[in-house]
């Protein structure tokens, strides 16, 4: 009986040393925003907006999305022929956690040349809460795309980045730019 008590507890203390230790969480005051994604950042939802979804079957990649919405949502097809919601003004966050500067900053190119072949742009750079965005002005040139302006920001960080969109429909009375800047200032890195 002795014997099988000691090879027990052997057993048991060989089984506690192959336990993985949790993470530390370096931010715990995060858990009180709606959207957190893991250690890197969390984002506030801003009056008028209501978080939409949030998506991180992308992040064993390194992908993170949550989109916000303002209104009521209006089905439409969209280019793919596909059933979508259109409402009167969207935000949409994109995080990559990248592995390297050097490939996020070719990430960050990519997202931009995106938004510089679908919309007319022009540039500026914002500072909020101390990180510095590059700030795209959007304005859609074509009747196929229901969201006729609005405002793209993107910011490096590290081997992570950041990219922000705000897309309002033609008739949307808010302004894309200070809605873009409220919502940056609730990001918290």
């Amino acid at each position: 009986m002795k014997k099988r008590l000691m090879i027990l507890l052997f057993v048991l203390v060989l089984l506690t040393g192959c336990a993985k230790e949790a993470p530390v969480d370096e931010h715990p005051e995060w858990n009180a925003y709606p959207v957190r994604f893991g250690n890197v950042l969390a984002a506030e939802t801003i009056d008028g907006f209501t978080l939409n979804e949030t998506n991180d079957v992308m992040s064993i990649a390194g992908l993170w999305y949550a989109t916000w919405t303002a209104g009521e949502g209006t089905e439409i097809k969209n280019a793919q022929g596909k059933d979508a919601a259109v409402f009167d003004a969207q935000i949409y966050l994109l995080l990559k956690e990248g592995q390297t500067e050097k490939g996020t900053e070719a990430d960050v190119k990519d997202w931009i040349k995106r938004e510089t072949d679908a919309y007319e742009t022009t540039e500026t750079t914002v500072t909020v809460n101390g990180q510095e965005y590059r700030v795209l002005h959007l304005l859609s040139s074509s009747g196929e795309n229901p969201y006729h302006r609005g405002e793209a920001a993107f910011l490096q960080f590290g081997a992570n980045a950041v990219t922000v969109e705000v897309l309002a429909k033609e008739d949307f009375s808010g302004s894309t730019e200070e809605i873009l800047l409220q919502f940056l200032s609730r990001l918290h890195y």
